[in-house]
């Protein structure tokens, strides 16, 4: 009976132990099914059922992922068939792209599996190739407009004006410095509400169109014709009162969502289309963007911007 005693403790130790390792594998279990499911969507499109079947799982764990997925900030879509897949652009950088810090996250955990497999060692070879380290042009690109942000917010704090130097204007087609006076920033800090002191008019300004910032010593003269005006979705400054209604295809809902971010709240996928029903302050940002799509977008309304896209299509075309 002693002899008993001594050896039934020893064997809940060793269940105990096993159990640990479980523990400590889930993580990498979890992590590597996620690149799998990522890279199914990526090059297909897959009904929930579909992918439960593909990874041998329940529908209700295949939301769970699509979940974790959409909080990881990968624009997860359905097609008309309720089919999800990820959605890519040539035109941006793959949303599938890490972060440095994300990256020796990922990294550790799966360092941290128990065994050495091949696949273990492809994800480490291919995790390094898919890094901010690819976007290096990118990260220069951000890094100036962070210190414009910076210098920016500086003057706004100390109501100080500013110079942009070089600044490209899409209206005029002209490069130029201005003096002005900034006021605050636009949505998601892509540009800057400020005071053109030349003609005395409060303008929005494209923080990338700007090619640098002198900061003057010299504090606001004209405060009393500050305006905080706000911008429409395509960018264009005042009372955004006037809705259009635009049916589109999936590339052309894609494409705009992709250019103009603010237009998301807007959209609704309908039966067999898209739709964009969205308040505009101008017909030229709108109407840019419809005649650049003209076969993948109709026109619903109003009569005033179809008869403003046609006379456009006219002038050009004769």
């Amino acid at each position: 009976m002693a002899k008993a005693a001594k050896t039934k403790p020893k064997a809940k130790a060793k269940a105990k132990t096993v159990k640990a390792t479980d523990d400590a594998f889930i993580p990498q279990t979890k992590l590597l099914r996620l690149f799998q499911i990522i890279a199914v969507l990526k090059s297909g499109h897959w009904t929930i059922q579909q992918l439960a079947d593909r990874f041998d799982t329940s529908k209700r764990t295949m939301y769970r992922y699509m979940k974790i997925l959409e909080q990881v900030e990968f624009l997860v879509e359905t097609d008309f068939n309720n089919r999800y897949f990820i959605v890519t652009s040539d035109d941006d950088p793959i949303q599938a792209q890490f972060t440095l810090d994300e990256m020796s996250l990922i990294k550790k955990l799966i360092k941290s599996a128990a065994t050495d497999t091949p696949i273990k060692n492809s994800l480490l070879r291919k995790l390094s190739l898919n890094s901010e380290l690819d976007s290096v042009p990118q990260l220069f690109v951000k890094a100036r407009l962070s210190k414009i942000v910076e210098q920016v917010s500086e003057a706004i704090r100390g109501k100080k004006q500013i110079v942009l130097k070089n600044y490209h204007s899409a209206n005029s087609n002209e490069i130029r410095d201005r003096l002005v006076e900034p006021i605050h920033f636009g949505d998601n800090y892509q540009s800057v509400m400020a005071l053109d002191t030349q003609d005395k008019v409060c303008k929005q300004f494209k923080l990338d169109r700007i090619g640098d910032i002198v900061e003057m010593n010299k504090s606001y003269a004209f405060e009393n014709l500050h305006k905080k005006t706000q911008t429409d979705i395509f960018g264009y400054t005042g009372d955004a009162d006037t809705w259009i209604t635009l049916r589109m295809t999936m590339r052309a809902y894609l494409l705009l969502r992709e250019e103009y971010p603010l237009a998301i709240p807007y959209l609704e996928k309908r039966e067999d289309h898209y739709q964009f029903h969205a308040p505009v302050v101008s017909f030229e940002g709108a109407g840019r963007f419809t005649m650049g799509l003209i076969d993948e977008i109709k026109v619903e309304g109003p009569d005033d911007f179809k008869t403003f896209i046609h006379d456009r299509v006219t002038k050009y075309v004769g």
